[in-house]
């Protein structure tokens, strides 16, 4: 019989395997034999209440974590109030679909002025200033100047 050493992989899933495994020892008659298996069988217990605990906090911290960088990777502003409808937004180049929202502002004279701010920067790209689905503004880049 030989020996296997286990990598780290290969003792969480022995760990994992642990908490859906009911263990069963033949009990011999003499006492050392019982006490020890009885041993055992609380190392067992303590083992499979160690997984499950952690496997719960690393659960939680996954979807935790995943929620923080899925809110990171949306490009658009985070939490736009509702009070604030005219909105400078970043078309795609094929004006289907709004890639960010540039600016959002109460004022539409502040919208003009963050539009006219955007094209400056971005000449090359396609702007619109809108108050909800009314367009008052729009900027298309001429195709010669494109990138």
């Amino acid at each position: 019989m030989s020996a296997k050493i286990l990598g780290p992989s290969s003792i969480w899933r022995l760990t994992r395997q642990v908490q859906d495994v009911l263990f069963s020892f033949p009990m011999s008659q003499g006492p050392s034999d019982c006490e020890g298996q009885l041993y055992t069988l609380g190392l067992l217990e303590q083992l499979r209440a160690e997984c499950s605990r952690h496997w719960d906090t690393s659960s939680t911290l996954y979807h935790r974590i995943d929620g923080l960088l899925r809110e990171l990777a949306n490009p658009n502003l985070h939490d736009i109030p509702t009070h604030l409808p005219f909105r400078v937004e970043l078309w795609d180049r094929h004006d289907q679909h709004i890639r960010w929202v540039i600016a959002a502002s109460s004022s539409v004279a502040i919208g003009h002025a963050a539009l006219d701010a955007a094209i400056a920067n971005y000449p090359d790209q396609r702007f619109t200033l809108r108050n909800g689905i009314l367009v008052i503004r729009k900027h298309t880049p001429e195709l010669g100047k494109q990138r």
